[in-house]
C-alpha cells in the first residue's frame, strides 16, 4: 500500500480553501513529486503578513502555514506558491536551523543575521512564486 501525503486545510470561506486544495496538490506535485509522507496543515485566517510557513518536526515532514484570509485569487495562489518553496526547502534539507550556531543554514552555509532581502531562500522563494503562479493558472483548466 502507498502512502499519499497527509493534507489539512481550515479557516477562510469554502472556495479559498478549495482554491488552495488545487493549488497544494498542484505545488506538490511540481515542487515535490516523489514525497508521500509529508503532513501539512494550513490555517486560512486574518493576518498582517500574506503567508508563513512553518517546520513542525526535525525531520521535515510536518508543517504549517497560513494564508492571510480575504487575498485576491492571484494573491492567495502566489503566496501559497511562496510558502510551498519554502516548504520545499525544508523538506530537502536546503534550508534547517543549525543549533550549534543558533542560526539558519542554506545549503552548505550558515547565515548570521542576513537582511531579509538578502536571504537566499527569500530570494529563491520569490523568484519561483509569480512563475509557478503563472503555471498553475495556465495548466488548471477549472479556475
Amino acid at each position: 500500500m502507498t502512502k499519499s501525503n497527509s493534507i489539512f486545510i481550515s479557516g477562510g470561506k469554502a472556495a479559498e480553501r478549495a482554491l488552495v486544495s488545487d493549488c497544494l496538490d498542484w505545488c506538490i506535485q511540481k515542487l515535490l513529486p516523489r514525497f508521500r509522507t509529508l503532513d501539512i496543515k494550513i490555517r486560512i485566517k486574518p493576518m498582517d503578513d500574506m503567508g508563513c510557513c512553518t517546520k513542525l518536526d526535525d525531520k521535515g515532514r510536518q508543517f504549517k502555514i497560513h494564508i492571510k484570509q480575504g487575498m485576491s485569487l492571484y494573491d492567495i495562489i502566489s503566496t501559497l506558491c511562496h510558502e510551498m518553496v519554502h516548504l520545499k526547502q525544508y523538506a530537502r534539507q536546503e534550508l534547517r536551523w543549525c543549533n550549534r550556531y543558533h542560526n539558519n543554514m542554506w545549503k552548505k552555509s550558515v547565515y548570521n543575521d542576513c537582511p531579509y532581502d538578502s536571504q537566499p531562500w527569500e530570494k529563491e522563494a520569490y523568484r519561483l512564486e509569480k512563475r509557478l503562479a503563472i503555471e498553475f493558472f495556465t495548466s488548471t483548466s477549472n479556475i
